[in-house]
């Protein structure tokens, strides 16, 4: 063990002697010289799995902000680094050459695809799904195999406490195939976003569901028809949803983060704080967002906000938050189709922009299919002032700089990674790496 633990770290402090994150290669290299490391190095720590489509990141990071107001120790893989190379080099890190852990917590962002592989290898107490919707089809697949990856890795955690969005018809459907406990969180609002459900029909008989109130996309008070399949009351509840606040299980909360589906995000963590009695759910109304996700950089008086959208879903979600903003405003949309952003970009096509036809002063578009983001504006009466022809991130950068008021960048996972060191020398701020150093 200390052998290849000292492996690992070298190799680890090499990396970021050079600057690179060191997110993934020293458990890539541990897990080769032992393969069930991850076994010995998460023994006795109390392990919490985020998964899901959309929210993952950002769960973790409120869940870790409560954990750290109440004064717990815990470990957490805030790259985003979250298959099993990710989680291991997280531990790595925080453990003693001998393969102790140092926290008595681990929040694990995990993959969909990698749960059933991590949970081979970590007891996790707690396994949270945030939501499931169609996403990087060319990987994934559709939702069933997602799912069925999900319940696989739940499967190998027989004893973990399963906390899922009853507003999901897809996700909580997960809860009528295991036998672990079950937990829920949702949301009584009717702010339909007008965009297209990813999952009309109901996962238990195939009959189209039907809606009381929609929140986004499939999300919200669904019920079947054909079979006794419907949302049930969640255990944790957000309601009384206005401008200044909202109530969770009837205690008024705030978020600084907007939107409908950063009260989701509120919803599962502060789930998962109050299920562990870990902390104080209010804790989490501070948390000012997760790298690449709402976050803010300072651009002299004005300010830029970094959105990351990678599915018809989120994309929507974040429109309308966006179209809900006043003043002068300029925007960029980094559209990239690398691997881990997935090949296929049809998906922007099943988002509605217009509801921003009027919003912006300026538009730009950029990234590896920066004409093809130009054209779908375009056909929702948005015209592009500028495309920038490929990954020209610097280009932006200098416009961003120059503009007359606040800018907002959409952007995909693969530009998001690349812009957010150029923010960073530009704006300040820390790289993703140093977050919890």
């Amino acid at each position: 063990m200390i052998t290849v633990m000292l492996t690992a770290r070298i190799t680890a402090l090499i990396l970021r002697l050079f600057k690179k994150g060191a997110t993934t290669l020293p458990g890539r290299l541990a897990l080769k010289l032992k393969y069930n490391i991850l076994t010995g190095l998460s023994k006795g720590v109390k392990i919490i799995c985020v998964t899901g489509t959309n929210g993952k990141t950002t769960v973790c990071a409120m869940i870790e902000h409560a954990l750290k107001k109440a004064g717990r120790s815990y470990i957490i893989n805030g790259s985003g680094a979250n298959m099993l190379s990710g989680v291991t080099t997280a531990f790595i890190m925080n453990s003693t050459l001998t393969g102790k852990c140092r926290s008595e917590f681990a929040i694990l962002e995990c993959d969909e695809n990698s749960l059933p592989l991590i949970t081979r290898y970590v007891d996790a107490d707690i396994i949270t799904v945030t939501n499931l919707f169609r996403d990087q089809l060319d990987r994934y697949g559709e939702t069933d195999n997602t799912l069925m990856k999900i319940k696989e890795g739940i499967k190998n955690c027989p004893k973990a406490v399963i906390i899922l969005n009853a507003d999901d018809p897809v996700s909580y459907s997960l809860s009528t195939g295991i036998d672990n406990r079950v937990i829920t969180f949702g949301a009584d609002s009717d702010s339909s976003d007008g965009g297209i459900p990813d999952s009309r029909r109901c996962p238990l008989c195939g009959s189209i569901l039907k809606y009381k109130s929609i929140t986004v996309s499939q999300l919200g008070d669904f019920y079947c028809q054909r079979c006794p399949y419907r949302r049930r009351t969640p255990d944790y509840l957000i309601s009384g949803i206005s401008e200044t606040g909202f109530l969770f299980n009837d205690e008024l909360c705030s978020s600084a983060l907007g939107g409908i589906y950063n009260l989701y995000n509120f919803g599962a963590a502060a789930a998962v704080i109050s299920t562990l009695d870990a902390g104080d759910v209010q804790a989490i109304c501070s948390f000012s967002g997760a790298f690449g996700r709402m976050e803010r950089f300072s651009v002299g008086n004005n300010t830029a906000l970094l959105l990351l959208v990678k599915n018809p879903a989120g994309l929507t979600a974040c429109i309308k938050y966006v179209s809900r903003i006043k003043g002068d405003i300029s925007a960029a949309f980094a559209l990239n189709d690398n691997s881990a952003d997935g090949r296929d970009v049809s998906w922007i096509w099943d988002s509605d922009f217009t509801p921003l036809k009027d919003n912006f002063k300026s538009v730009y578009t950029v990234g590896t299919r920066s004409l093809d983001m130009a054209l779908r504006l375009k056909y929702d009466g948005i015209t592009a002032d500028k495309i920038i022809d490929g990954e020209n991130y610097r280009q932006l950068i200098e416009i961003i700089k120059s503009a007359d008021g606040d800018f907002i960048v959409f952007s995909t996972y693969t530009a998001m990674m690349k812009m957010r060191h150029l923010f960073i020398d530009a704006f300040g701020g820390k790289e993703f790496w140093k977050r919890t150093e």
